[in-house]
């Protein structure tokens, strides 16, 4: 048996200490590299049965570090040449803004003890895993996918406007369905995942009515569109 493979939120925790270290390979001794190794072992990703004793080791993390500098292309030394694809594509999304890579990166450490209430991996099949990782997106879909919160905003938009419209197309379950659409929408969580932790519990507020096709779209999006910046979508290519 070897140890799992290495998952977006890692590596975005990984390439977060690269850039804090001044974009630079720190030894396996370094007090940072020992944080996050021990960062890493805590984060219920990775089941303990999958785990060898050397999981996510300080020697593993300086050599992932490593890796960061062969990708950067404004390296003052030589790197490793290790990396590998999911490792470029977070070096990607990230790159050009580090400021939001410490965000994220925060956010997924404060979300270490609330992991627990996210529905497990097995439960979201469809789910494409958003830009910010596999923590940040189980978070934001057990707020979503809460029930007793999810038919209290539904009711409150039908007592208000007397339909269930979507916020981004309009589209109107009930209209195009009759009964059978009667009462039904989804509901998305609008604030950014990266806030998530910080917010125990969900508003109505936070919750907006939309279609299933939007809906998708929106989680589709990297980074995730705003209802919004969705609706603009719509309206350009009408």
């Amino acid at each position: 048996m070897r140890n799992p493979d290495w998952v977006r939120d890692e590596v975005i925790l990984a390439m977060d200490l690269y850039f804090r270290a001044g974009r630079k390979q720190l030894p396996a001794e370094h007090e940072e590299v020992l944080r996050l190794s021990a960062l890493l072992s805590r984060l219920p990703i990775h089941p303990p049965s999958a785990r060898e004793v050397t999981f996510r080791n300080p020697n593993g993390i300086s050599m992932i570090l490593g890796n960061f500098l062969g990708i950067d292309p404004k390296r003052q030394t030589p790197g490793l040449s290790r990396n590998n694809q999911l490792q470029e594509e977070v070096w990607r999304d990230f790159a050009g803004s580090p400021d939001t890579l410490r965000h994220v990166a925060e956010a997924i450490e404060r979300a270490e003890s609330l992991v627990s209430e996210a529905p497990d991996e097995g439960d979201l099949p469809d789910i494409e895993e958003f830009l910010e990782g596999k923590t940040l997106t189980r978070l934001h879909i057990s707020r979503e996918r809460n029930r007793a919160l999810v038919r209290r905003k539904l009711d409150q938009i039908l007592t208000t406007t007397g339909c269930l419209a979507c916020e981004a197309c309009g589209f109107d379950f009930a209209r195009a369905y009759g009964d059978m659409g009667a009462g039904f929408a989804e509901c998305h969580h609008v604030v950014p995942l990266s806030e998530l932790p910080g917010a125990r519990s969900t508003r109505l507020a936070e919750l907006a009515v939309v279609c299933a096709n939007c809906h998708r779209m929106l989680h589709r999006a990297r980074p995730v569109l705003t209802v919004e910046e969705l609706r603009q979508v719509i309206a350009a290519l009408s």
